[in-house]
């Protein structure tokens, strides 16, 4: 009965790491509202297949026979989920806050940018977790320490990225100023 709801829960998660590919790269190509609203999907997806992959790492620790399970393997394991769930709820948390300004394009050209790095990194990161997560080890040990300290990594980079967005959209907002180009 255990195993049929985790391969249950394991194609739910799966399946939600996709959708939020796919809406990530529609929201790329779009502009205005539909481009935020997709960034708002996607971000709620991966949300909700972090918490479900954070669910089954828990299980994977809790029901392991091992009794050499340190608590430097267990934070370890489970930090960069964590991270990784702190950057997507405060970028979500920042759209919210600032979204008419983003909406209007009233943000400066490096919001832009660090917009798309900080989505360009949670892509990795997920492709990572979904290949790892797809592999059959996983559902008997968990991650490899190589696999969590590269998501660790990629984790504290889109970290520092999102706070430089939340300087960016505290501090550096504009009235949507046009250069025109005065022709005589």
């Amino acid at each position: 009965m255990l195993g049929d709801f985790s391969e249950f829960q394991s194609s739910i998660y799966k399946s939600l790491i996709s959708v939020s590919y796919i809406v990530f790269i529609i929201g790329m190509f779009t502009n205005g509202t539909i481009s935020f609203n997709c960034y708002t999907a996607g971000y709620v997806a991966l949300i909700i297949s972090i918490i479900l992959i954070l669910v089954q790492l828990l299980n994977n620790i809790q029901t392991k026979k091992e009794s050499a399970t340190s608590i430097g393997g267990i934070i370890l394991n489970l930090s960069p989920f964590i991270i990784i769930l702190g950057v997507i709820s405060s970028i979500l948390y920042l759209n919210t806050k600032y979204r008419s300004i983003i909406i209007e394009g009233k943000v400066s050209s490096g919001y832009n940018v660090f917009s798309n790095i900080v989505i360009i990194l949670l892509l990795i990161q997920t492709y990572i977790i979904y290949s790892a997560v797809s592999s059959k080890t996983f559902q008997e040990k968990g991650m490899t320490n190589v696999t969590t300290s590269s998501i660790l990594l990629l984790a504290i980079l889109s970290a520092i990225a999102t706070n430089i967005i939340r300087t960016i959209l505290k501090y550096f907002t504009t009235d949507g100023f046009i250069p025109n180009i005065i022709k005589v």
